[in-house]
């Protein structure tokens, strides 16, 4: 467990908040409190409470009074979320690292927040974009990746993604209170969120191998072409270069050109400097 939280240190953290806060708001619900309101996101009355709604599950509705239905489908919403947390959360995590992760998580909700508020109840509660940002996002990367072995996992993340759409379906359509309507938003907002920050994340990491010579994309390592010349080969290239150099001018040779003569130039030099072993 301990290793596990050194690794994934954002996941953890994440799970252990909202199992505590949805403990907490059971309790006050059964003894009639609102406080799955308090913390809801409500656009229309904003609360400092609303700051966190990404660690409710239960809607917030506010003077209803206890339902049994309603704990059912909060029961079953904080049951897709905290499993798409354990099964997701550490391979993305993993992928991108803590930083960028605890990003996509604010963005995430920023954008939930977003879409809640252009639909007509503005409520907005639980982490669902971030659960399907993080289940999206995993699909992707084993899909990248093309590994067999993690063909149950994957079939199990397709699951909890499938179930999240349902619940978030099901709920809007067929309970009264308005705030089931955000968790449309969220099944809308976390892929969308998981799809363009994957092919951002792939576009920066192609800019960064174009500049540098060298780095790795996805599952992809990219090496400099020199590592894979022999010092002949280098050798006669770099006089090429020196010869264009003389004829046209520095200005004739393009980024790659001058990044391999620069390369080059390192490489040869220590070979050249050598003393002859007596």
């Amino acid at each position: 467990m301990v290793e596990r939280m050194a690794a994934h240190p954002l996941s953890l953290s994440l799970g252990a908040v909202i199992v505590f806060a949805q403990a907490a708001i059971y309790v006050c619900e059964i003894a009639n409190i609102p406080f799955g309101t308090m913390l809801a996101l409500n656009l229309s009355e904003p609360a400092p409470g609303g700051l966190l709604f990404a660690f409710t599950h239960y809607a917030p509705l506010a003077g209803a009074g206890f339902s049994a239905m309603d704990f059912l489908v909060s029961a079953t919403l904080f049951l897709v979320c905290g499993l798409s947390l354990l099964s997701s959360g550490p391979a993305v995590e993993h992928y991108y690292g803590t930083r960028k992760t605890a990003a996509a998580f604010v963005l995430c909700m920023i954008g939930h927040a977003s879409v809640a508020a252009a639909l007509p109840h503005k409520y907005a509660f639980s982490t669902l974009s971030f659960a399907t940002f993080l289940i999206v996002t995993s699909l992707l990367v084993q899909l990248e990746r093309r590994e067999t072995r993690v063909e149950t996992q994957n079939d199990f993340r397709m699951a909890l993604l499938f179930a999240a759409v349902v619940l978030a379906a099901m709920s809007a359509a067929f309970r009264e209170h308005g705030s089931y309507d955000s968790l449309l938003a969220a099944v809308a907002v976390g892929p969308a969120f998981a799809v363009l920050g994957f092919v951002l994340n792939w576009k920066l990491q192609m800019r960064a191998v174009r500049m540098k010579g060298q780095g790795k994309v996805g599952n992809l390592y990219f090496v400099e072409e020199i590592d894979l010349l022999t010092r002949n080969e280098i050798q006669s290239r770099m006089d090429r270069l020196l010869e264009k150099i003389a004829s046209h001018g520095m200005e004739s040779l393009d980024a790659e050109d001058q990044r391999f003569l620069k390369s080059a130039s390192r490489r040869l030099k220590p070979s050249e400097t050598e003393e002859p072993t007596r």
